[in-house]
């Protein structure tokens, strides 16, 4: 059948609208697990301060029938800090782009700050895991660091683990602290991981020997973080709470969420920023982001046809009490 002539088709026409859906994907991943289990609290200076404190050793506590009371021995508090951090995003938004019609957003300004909320998330998300950065005071010039997570292990001297060590690592792995010296791990931020030294594979025995060493330190760990591969890894392991295939909702749950060991469950957790060389076994309540500034956000001075707002935060690294965790390192990807 023939198109009557002068029959306006799609193919002559110009000024169509792009098949552009009004609406913007995006495939960047937001999960930030440390983040959203570890507690929230606020800071009242750079240098943020805190106690940790521990009960005497249990015994037989047996005393003579009127005998005199004798005052029990103490023992003083330990003290801790870390430095806060600031991050930001600055978003610039000229006149014009504010005054087009985009396609997936109205306000160009508004939907480019939402996007750097989130990329400040996962900025935060990596310093504490998937950055392994001792804490440095800063100078003019210069940023302060927080110390992250994986500095707040330590016990182990030369490479030989004590009764006091909160991680397993290789026997030639090495260690500095800020000035670049090799030193022992002190597990109070101040030191870092100089060289992995020789990587070993992940083992339930680890995992298991990492839990064990938690509960003797005093610690409860209810959170395995580890990256995707470590979790498929871990997958495998006996202790893993049985598949279930869950008629309710008619979900076969493949993945392994729960860990059932001598000492209570623990989930497994995969974070797309933890290190590629090291698994964290955590009491997720011992652990906050302690905040001098909240997320806030700054609208800057003008200086042409542009507009330009600040999102910001400065926060630090809390870990109320660093034995109740437990790193393996030295694993590898």
């Amino acid at each position: 059948m023939a198109v009557p002539g002068n029959t306006v088709q799609t193919y002559d026409r110009v000024g169509i609208r792009e098949d552009l859906i009004n609406v913007i994907y995006n495939i960047s991943p937001t999960e930030t697990p440390f983040m959203s289990n570890a507690g929230q609290g606020s800071a009242a200076q750079t240098t943020h301060e805190w106690q940790t404190d521990g009960l005497a050793a249990a015994g037989a506590n047996a005393k003579i029938e009127g005998d005199d009371a004798a005052n029990t021995a103490t023992v003083a508090t330990t003290r801790l800090s870390n430095f806060t951090q600031i991050s930001n995003k600055v978003i610039g938004v000229t006149g014009t782009d504010q005054a087009v019609t985009n396609a997936g957003r109205g306000d160009e300004l508004s939907y480019q700050l939402a996007k750097a909320g989130k990329e400040l998330k996962r900025d935060i998300e990596f310093t504490c895991i998937g950055a392994e950065t001792f804490k440095t005071i800063g100078a003019a010039g210069t940023a302060r660091n927080l110390g992250s997570v994986g500095t707040w292990y330590g016990g182990n001297i030369a490479g030989t683990a004590t009764a006091a060590s909160n991680f397993s690592d290789a026997a030639d792995t090495t260690y500095a602290d800020a000035g670049g010296a090799e030193n022992n791990p002190t597990g109070d931020g101040l030191t870092k991981r100089n060289a992995n030294g020789t990587l070993r594979a992940y083992t339930e025995e680890l995992l298991k020997a990492g839990l064990k060493k938690s509960f003797e330190l005093g610690g409860n760990p209810d959170v395995v973080l580890m990256t995707a591969s470590h979790k498929q890894t871990a997958s495998g392991f006996n202790g893993i709470a049985t598949n279930t295939n869950n008629i309710a909702d008619k979900r076969v749950i493949g993945a392994v969420d729960v860990y059932v060991s001598d000492f209570g469950e623990t989930s497994f957790v995969a974070d797309r920023f933890q290190q590629d060389n090291r698994v964290d076994i955590l009491e997720m309540d011992k652990w906050e982001l302690s905040y001098l500034r909240p997320f806030q956000t700054k609208e800057l001075a003008k200086t042409g046809d542009a507009d330009r707002s600040m999102i910001l935060t400065e926060y630090t690294l809390t870990a109320r009490s660093p034995n109740s965790n437990f790193g393996i390192f030295a694993l590898t990807a």
